[in-house]
């Protein structure tokens, strides 16, 4: 049988007060007895020292008797004499262990082994049942003569440890009790908790994604329920992106697949038409590199999940770097008449160089494909407290307002009709994206309108700082 965690508490909390009520009861009780114990003991050692005063001074009043006559033959009378004044039974013994005078109950008892102990001139009990008989030396004139003993009924003292007993057990009950309901019911809002938040998970485990946060408290519990609400959120989030992207991919993949089978059937319905043959031959062409290089982003966002930036990152001169992208760029913008104009200030970095170039490459790319015939492209770079700001800003067409938000989702274009002119894919943005996160940077769009878009790519400037960091690290 399953033991829910309500119970499983309050047993648990039931079982330990039932401990601490029996080892308190236990060292209580303990403690009660030791003191009748010790009690009983000091209350017959004063008995015996009364007996002994009092056979001293009956002694001195005939001095002509030797102390051992004088004990033998007033015994049975000391006996009866000193029990109403000890309140107490009272036997005398001579020193041979003869019981010479006694007010006790009759009984048989064998004191033999106790009298040879205390003949030695220590004092001894030894208990029979309720009763206990106390044996001490009888001296005279620094002589022991005989011994005497004394009885003490335990009956009063274990009546009371009994009614002790009974009271511990009888709260201990009632404690128990009452813990465990009460621990039931205030370990029931747990276990409520929990039990949301385990249907929470449930719900999330079957894609039943959460509207608000399971537990609302000001514990623990409250701040587990918000992060299971934030988990939710992120996994709908990312799954509806997965789902976007395996849609885009698909349909992505299809448009040039659709093209190159409708030539191949054009191809095979007219084979010997020889404009047809060169048509198909450049646009089949055409399309096969646009999916090659889909493919090959696709595959370079999924390497970028593995990607390990520590290991590959180094410090980066971005003037340099930035001059050389652009003169590359130059030959592709010219075909367009379109010019690139620079303004660098030296800056370095702690970047991966082949990531940064991928970034800068593409920003240029669609600053140039974008653009308007004769149009300019505008490549800033900057370094103000402690970031490096590189801007690239084009004369193009624009962005629309209503496709901001969009612009970095995976194989998304502004322009479906453009894109497939210029062989885009929609995934350059959003890999530029990653790639500049990865690295601890960003790129956003800080400006559009009809004169053109800016983009700004930002990286924590490097002044050696990394690594004397990673030094002190390592040391530590």
């Amino acid at each position: 049988m399953r033991l829910g965690i309500r119970w499983k508490f309050s047993v648990f909390m039931a079982g330990l007060l039932a401990a601490t009520v029996v080892l308190l009861s236990w060292l209580v009780l303990n403690g009660i007895e030791r003191n009748q114990r010790a009690r009983m003991e000091a209350s017959l050692g004063q008995k015996s020292e009364i007996a002994n005063l009092y056979i001293r001074q009956s002694y001195l009043s005939e001095p002509l008797a030797s102390p051992d006559s004088f004990l033998k033959g007033r015994g049975p009378s000391l006996a009866a004499e000193l029990t109403p004044l000890v309140a107490t039974g009272v036997a005398l013994y001579d020193m041979g262990g003869n019981e010479i005078g006694s007010t006790l109950a009759s009984g048989s008892r064998d004191v033999r082994d106790t009298l040879d102990y205390v003949r030695q001139g220590y004092d001894a009990y030894q208990t029979t049942g309720n009763l206990v008989l106390y044996f001490a030396p009888l001296r005279i004139s620094g002589k022991q003569i005989g011994m005497i003993g004394l009885s003490y009924s335990l009956d009063k003292d274990r009546e009371f440890l009994a009614s002790m007993q009974s009271l511990f057990l009888r709260i201990g009950v009632v404690v128990v009790a009452a813990s465990a309901l009460i621990g039931f019911l205030y370990f029931s809002r747990f276990a409520a908790a929990l039990h949301r938040l385990r249907k929470a998970a449930d719900r999330i485990r079957v894609g039943q994604y959460l509207d608000e946060q399971p537990v609302k408290s000001r514990d623990e519990l409250g701040d587990l329920g918000e992060s299971v609400l934030y988990m939710s959120r992120e996994i709908e989030r990312n799954f509806g992106r997965q789902k976007r992207f395996i849609g885009s991919v698909s349909h992505e993949f299809k448009t040039p697949l659709t093209s190159i089978r409708a030539y191949a059937d054009l191809l095979e319905m007219y084979g010997d038409d020889p404009a047809l043959l060169r048509e198909a031959a450049g646009n089949i062409a055409k399309e096969t590199d646009r999916l090659h290089d889909m493919v090959e982003k696709v595959l370079r966002m999924s390497a970028l999940e593995h990607y390990e930036f520590d290991s590959n990152a180094k410090p980066l001169e971005v003037k340099e770097a930035l001059a050389d992208m652009c003169a590359r760029m130059q030959g592709l913008a010219a075909r367009s008449g379109i010019a690139i104009h620079t303004d660098l200030e030296p800056a370095v970095i702690w970047a991966d160089s082949e990531l940064f170039e991928h970034i800068v490459m593409n920003l240029l790319n669609n600053a140039v494909k974008y653009n308007t015939e004769g149009g300019h492209v505008y490549v800033r770079c900057r370094e103000k407290d402690g970031q490096v700001n590189i801007s690239v800003r084009d004369t193009g067409i624009g962005i629309p307002e209503e496709a901001k938000d969009r612009l970095f989702e995976p194989f998304y274009t502004v322009s479906k009709s453009r894109s497939r002119l210029s062989g885009g894919t929609g995934l350059g943005l959003s890999v530029a994206k990653q790639m500049a996160e990865i690295q601890g940077g960003s790129v956003k769009l800080a400006a559009t309108g009809p004169e053109g878009s800016e983009f700004v790519l930002t990286f924590p400037s490097y002044r050696g700082g990394r690594q004397e960091a990673d030094r002190k690290g390592t040391s530590t």
